[in-house]
């Protein structure tokens, strides 16, 4: 009996050491970081992160639709700047005024700032909610807001600003800042 005894614990000892020897034998490998960001505002809305750090990805456009100095290309991108969590019990309307470089040779339209290989003569042109020109520095129109989620609908297009444009990439960054009334 004593044999059995000393055999189960022998038998313990050996599958313990194989345990801790497995567990220390594990490695780590690859590590990263996680960036968090945010804020806490002071307003009837929220802005929604993908509207905060959104981008918007023009479609190509032929040279040839860039023809005419001061007009656009006729292929607005559509996009959207969402407002959460609205509560109108203070404040009712909501505008849209976007900040970025505008262009020297247009006043209210957005320069390319592409650098090297950057079509010349062309810039961009914002529309606001109702559809008309938004130029830089500009409020939009006032949009009624409601409780909850509110989406605001805004457009984007390519400008002619020279007699003649060439063709290359076309970038530009601006910064919006909601007004509520």
């Amino acid at each position: 009996m004593k044999k059995d005894i000393l055999a189960i614990i022998a038998g313990s000892l050996i599958v313990g050491t194989a345990l801790s020897a497995q567990a220390a034998s594990t490695t780590s490998i690859g590590s990263g970081t996680i960036h968090f960001m945010g804020s806490v505002v002071d307003a009837p809305c929220s802005v929604s992160a993908d509207s905060e750090h959104g981008i918007v990805m023009l479609d190509q456009v032929s040279l040839k639709s860039m023809a005419t100095k001061g007009e656009t290309s006729g292929q607005a991108k559509a996009f959207n700047i969402s407002l959460e969590d609205c509560d109108v019990t203070t404040y009712t309307n909501a505008t849209v005024t976007f900040h970025g470089q505008s262009n020297a040779d247009q006043a209210g339209v957005l320069a390319n700032t592409a650098g090297s290989g950057a079509a010349t003569g062309v810039a961009l042109q914002m529309f606001g909610p109702d559809g008309n020109k938004l130029d830089v520095e500009k409020e939009s129109s006032k949009q009624i807001l409601s409780n909850g989620t509110n989406v605001i609908s805004m457009s984007v297009d390519y400008v002619t600003i020279s007699d003649a444009a060439t063709a290359g990439a076309v970038e530009s960054v601006a910064t919006f800042q909601i007004t509520y009334s």
